[in-house]
């Protein structure tokens, strides 16, 4: 008995490391913009809320809902994805499809459908190069995915390349006036962007991704039409990384805010008085344990947690 006990042991670390795709909470925020006169821009934003069974496999659902440039919300139908071996699926017509495979190399190809619909032909989606990014401590890989197309037929000579940047954990980090944001359908586009859909930011647990280093809050509103960029101040667009931390936290929010961290019984730790939307805290003394953050602006208060270990 002690020896199955053991062996269950000793292979659960391997099956949890590979599950990095889709922790609950996770939350994607992709560009939204309006084609109007003026720039209108929202963003559509994935958040992972549950585990659950598909088709008798394990899947997460994940919510998706879009805020418009004033502020008006959109909400879209869910989604489900699942990992199986660092391989990503989305499901899709009563089956799962594959979206990202990362146990490929340099030169082998990614088997999924492409859409075709704004070319003559595609190639099929070969990986270019492999790299490592290190977000907020943590090592992820970069498969860097290449199609060479035709776009007005080979016999006129018309060949370029699109490379697609897709990010372990995260997925295609591409800016695209056709793409269909959180699940990868390269389409064969490479023409001038009228608009922009592409990733803004990334968050969960541990680790924030921002898509060249985008430089407005995730949830930024901007409405052209009356000259105002919209900074909101709810809970869960609140920026804390890393989180968990051990020696320093980010914490990023609307500019000039009231920044107060406290224990989870009330004590108050620490005030902060910010000009900027990033402020960097030191916690190396914080005894290990939840701590609460909140900010306080014009518009409202806002809270969240973080652990400090």
């Amino acid at each position: 008995m002690k020896k199955i006990l053991f062996l269950a042991l000793l292979y659960l670390p391997i099956f949890v490391q590979s599950q990095n795709w889709f922790p609950n909470g996770a939350t994607w925020y992709y560009n939204y913009q309006e084609q109007f006169a003026f720039p209108a821009n929202g963003y559509t934003k994935y958040t992972v809320i549950k585990d659950t069974i598909i088709i008798s496999r394990p899947a997460k659902l994940i919510k998706r809902e879009t805020i418009r440039y004033n502020g008006n919300i959109i909400l879209d139908d869910s989604l489900f994805v699942r990992e199986d071996s660092s391989k990503v699926y989305y499901y899709k017509n009563n089956s799962f499809k594959l979206m990202y495979d990362f146990t490929l190399n340099v030169g082998d190809t990614l088997y999924i459908n492409l859409n075709s619909s704004a070319c003559d032909s595609v190639s099929p989606l070969v990986i270019d190069s492999i790299k490592t990014i290190n977000i907020n401590g943590t090592n992820l890989r970069v498969q860097y995915v290449k199609c060479v197309y035709y776009y007005s037929g080979v016999w006129q000579g018309l060949i370029d390349t699109i490379t697609y940047k897709i990010i372990e954990r995260i997925g295609d980090d591409q800016v695209c006036s056709s793409c269909t944001n959180f699940i990868f359908d390269p389409v064969c586009d490479n023409w001038e962007y009228f608009t922009w859909t592409g990733l803004r930011c990334y968050q969960d647990y541990s680790i924030l991704y921002k898509s060249g280093n985008y430089p407005y809050p995730c949830d930024t509103l901007i409405d052209g039409s009356t000259g105002i960029s919209n900074f909101s101040i709810e809970e869960n667009i609140i920026e804390i990384f890393p989180n968990p931390s051990t020696n320093n936290i980010t914490i990023e929010c609307s500019p000039q805010s009231t920044i107060q961290v406290s224990t989870i019984h009330g004590q108050l730790i620490k005030t902060l008085i910010t000009t900027g939307t990033k402020t960097n805290v030191d916690v190396s003394s914080f005894q290990n344990g939840v701590y609460i953050v909140e900010v306080k602006t014009e518009k409202g208060i806002a809270v969240k947690k973080f652990v400090k270990e």
